[in-house]
């Protein structure tokens, strides 16, 4: 029975909760070596000094950053599933490297390794993810697995907490931390072998009957079902006229005149820097220089550091749960626009307080910490993961998503090497540099980011077609999904409610004007529904 005889919702949550151990991972990764970097036992150990510190932290972002970089080159080639056990096989030399090391350059090597199948194994999560999950639950199901991402920094301040006040002086307390990884990753390949492949990737590759089994899983319907005939036929017709438009690294950066393709350029370009907002929001030095940042500019003891760190990512996670609701209901481009102006406010707020450098200004910077996490974790942790990765076309989801990701890894290496001289000389002033980054994406996101809660992958081709506006074309398709919806529903079409949870019926037709508003007529009855087609034109 495959996939352990889960079909429908239960299949995509079961790919959530799989995909949710590489989010763990991530987590693991990001917050380790800033729980045991200042530790009494690390620095006896491996006496970093300051921008040594910065080094081998950012050395890790370098490798991850390599990791992601060849998904892009050469991942469409591999399935998404060949491509994560690929990347569990450095993730895994690599920590046990770190676990063993004697010396600095042990420790780095380590770090570069593991940054190699850390960055593969993030650049192909989303991409696998996107493509098996119904077109109504895709944001709230890669909320839910980046959830695991803020369990996984949970359990490394935890665990560093905890193994610090039993193990103060000894190794044994950053070995162990170290060794988390390769449980973490190795539970996630186990897991992965009893999920589905992405079905559009079968499809791009001719394994017509495989996607077509997957599809009747995912939609609990016989594999001669007429949805699943749809859901095969639409998808197979978007790839189709995707790779009729360029499908390679050359078509990319070529400019062509009288291109009448998706206008993929664009696509990439916006998915890019969706991606990069993340690091340049502050988030990346919160996550491995929180102790640091608790302790030199905020002003508290080490032990309350490390305790208040852990605090607030119990909060975190807590906060994380909202997203689960507000991605597909508020939607992308909503949560994006104010989150990003409430961190930009609460990044100068927490710049005043460490200028003003009391006691009073640092309670109020912790609770400025507490904010920018919950405002974070509310529209760009997840969003960035789910939104870049699904305005990209299926042809070109492995070249665009290991490009994005890389180019965040390159930039997280960037704003870690620079962080610690950043707070040397300028100290308070390097918030404010962030909430300027935080305060622009607001209007960029308002001019050039199409809202994409609910539509189905193949149907944001439509989006982008050549003399189309994305953002009024994502209004006018979502308004129109909404009226099909209705009229499915008053009408008693085959479906009606659980519709919602199914991959969604593509809308796009592509090459057709105005397809969305052909597929409607075909639902649309004289005697019923001509008032409430006639508001739509």
């Amino acid at each position: 029975m495959p996939y352990l005889g889960l079909r429908g919702n239960k299949l995509p949550v079961a790919i959530s909760l799989t995909a949710g151990m590489g989010w763990i991972l991530f987590g693991l990764d990001d917050a380790i070596l800033g729980a045991v970097i200042t530790t009494t036992a690390f620095e006896r150990e491996f006496n970093l000094s300051t921008s040594m510190q910065g080094t081998v932290t950012s050395l890790f972002e370098l490798g991850c950053f390599v990791g992601a970089l060849l998904v892009a080159l050469f991942g469409e080639r591999f399935p998404r599933k060949a491509l994560l056990y690929i990347y569990t096989i450095p993730m895994i030399i690599g920590s046990v490297i770190q676990v063993a090391a004697q010396n600095t350059g042990m420790l780095i090597a380590g770090r570069i390794i593991a940054g190699i199948g850390l960055g593969g194994i993030t650049s192909t999560l989303p991409s696998w993810q996107n493509e098996t999950s119904p077109a109504k639950l895709r944001g709230t199901v890669i909320c839910t697995s980046l959830s695991f991402l803020i369990v996984g920094q949970l359990i490394a301040y935890w665990a560093g907490y905890g193994l610090l006040q039993q193990y103060p002086t000894q190794n044994i307390t950053w070995r162990l931390l170290f060794s988390l990884q390769t449980i973490s990753v190795s539970i996630m390949a186990f897991m992965v072998l009893f999920m589905p492949e992405s079905p559009r990737w079968l499809i791009a590759h001719g394994k017509y009957d495989q996607a077509r089994s997957v599809v009747s899983c995912l939609l609990d319907r016989p594999e001669d079902d007429s949805l699943v005939n749809e859901q095969i036929e639409d998808m197979t017709r978007a790839i189709t006229f995707e790779q009729e438009h360029g499908a390679t690294w050359t078509d990319l950066f070529t400019i062509r005149h009288n291109d009448d393709g998706p206008r993929e350029k664009r696509r990439v370009f916006t998915a890019c820097c969706i991606q990069v907002a993340q690091p340049f929001s502050g988030s990346t030095v919160l996550s491995f220089y929180l102790t640091t940042i608790f302790e030199g500019s905020v002003g508290l003891s080490e032990h309350l550091s490390t305790l208040m760190s852990g605090f607030l990512q119990v909060w975190f996670l807590i906060a994380s749960f909202l997203t689960w609701f507000l991605i597909e209901r508020a939607g992308r481009r909503n949560c994006f626009i104010v989150t990003a102006i409430c961190m930009g406010v609460t990044m100068v707020v927490l710049a005043a307080m460490v200028k003003v450098n009391t006691k009073a200004s640092g309670y109020v910077a912790t609770v400025c910490l507490f904010l920018y996490q919950s405002f974070f974790t509310w529209g760009f942790m997840a969003g960035v993961w789910c939104y870049s990765n699904e305005i990209l076309s299926t042809t070109y989801r492995s070249k665009g998503g290991g490009l994005c990701v890389a180019l965040q890894w390159l930039f997280d290496f960037v704003i870690l090497q620079v962080t610690p001289i950043g707070i040397d000389q300028i100290g308070w002033g390097i918030f404010l540099v962030f909430a300027v980054f935080n305060f622009a994406y607001a209007p960029l996101v308002w001019l050039f980011c199409p809202e994409t809660a609910g539509v189905p992958l193949e149907s944001i081709d439509a989006m982008y077609l050549p003399g189309v506006d994305p953002v009024k074309e994502s209004k006018r398709i979502r308004k129109l999904m909404k009226a099909q919806d209705n009229i499915r529903y008053v009408n008693g079409a085959e479906g009606g409610k659980n519709e919602r949870h199914e991959l969604g019926r593509i809308t796009s037709l592509m090459g057709e004007n105005k397809p969305e508003e052909r597929r409607i007529e075909s639902f649309d009855q004289p005697n019923n529904n001509n008032n409430r087609m006639a508001t739509l034109d």
